[in-house]
């Protein structure tokens, strides 16, 4: 396992750095830096986690994170298969709180302000807007001098304009893990993200720090603002929504049972609880689509 680190991708002598990723899977370290961060995936699918949310992701998954906002794109387990031809494909925008100086504090900047302030939250974005910011996004890559600053620009005037969004936090979102820490915090993550769909015991993953039980609910709670059971639970669920609308052919309680729950009721109750909904009338969502 990787060390969690406070990353920083942006060489002193540039403005902003766009990069274009093509790997066997997403960086599956539970981390966070000091930069404004604009993601899009391009291809791949897993789960993502980001301050204390956890949604499943595919390709067209776009987000906004400021800065300290933890996150990690963790790939299905198929992407770790050395075996498969699997790969996954992104692009990503680092960039300074101050990369335009003084200029953010302008009338003409109110705006993009006010977007910076939302980002602390964690923005994801959805609708046309994911296609013209992706489409924007690409020729940032093929450009050069003065025309990245300006295109970068246009796509936070963009993305501070459209209405295509959600707020994943309802608050800003404080990092309270310590460097020391989230190495920690990763190895339950990566545990979790592994074994969520078979039986999961509080003493195996109290077990990874060395922790008894109790200890450790109490410092995953302290943590992550959840308890490890509610984790587990919305992995499963999230799990079971990305069965849902994509597989027709398995039964509501075959998804049940490869989510992990052992009863459909169970199942039922705690998807209604977490989604609104039952997981049939989900499913008719998009089958109607």
């Amino acid at each position: 396992m990787k060390s969690a680190v406070q990353k920083s991708s942006i060489p002193a002598s540039r403005i902003f750095v766009v990069k274009e990723l093509k790997e066997k899977h997403f960086d599956a370290t539970w981390h966070a830096h000091s930069e404004y961060q604009l993601f899009m995936v391009l291809k791949g699918r897993g789960t993502r986690f980001i301050g204390n949310t956890v949604q499943s992701f595919n390709a067209g998954d776009l987000t906004f994170l400021g800065p300290g906002v933890p996150h990690l794109w963790r790939s299905d387990s198929i992407y770790f298969d050395k075996r498969n031809k699997h790969f996954i494909h992104g692009l990503v925008i680092y960039f300074r709180a101050d990369f335009i100086g003084d200029l953010i504090e302008k009338d003409e900047m109110q705006q993009i302000r006010s977007l910076f302030k939302k980002a602390k939250r964690g923005i994801e974005y959805y609708g046309q807007t994911v296609n013209q910011l992706g489409t924007m996004m690409n020729c940032i890559i093929a450009a050069h001098g003065a025309t990245c600053l300006i295109q970068l620009l246009q796509v936070l005037e963009l993305m501070a304009q459209t209405k295509e969004y959600r707020l994943l936090h309802n608050a800003d979102y404080a990092y309270k893990l310590k460097e020391s820490e989230t190495q920690r915090i990763n190895l339950v993550i990566n545990y979790a993200a592994q074994h969520f769909q078979g039986r999961i015991a509080l003493k195996s993953a109290a077990a990874l720090l060395n922790m008894t039980p109790t200890s450790f609910s109490r410092y995953f709670r302290i943590k992550t603002s959840k308890s490890f059971s509610d984790f587990i639970t919305e992995l499963r669920i999230r799990h079971a929504c990305k069965l849902l609308s994509e597989d027709d052919n398995k039964t509501i309680s075959q998804v049940s049972y490869e989510c992990g729950f052992n009863t459909l009721s169970n199942f039922n109750r705690q998807f209604k609880s977490y989604m609104k909904m039952t997981p049939k009338t989900y499913r008719g969502k998009f089958s109607t689509l």
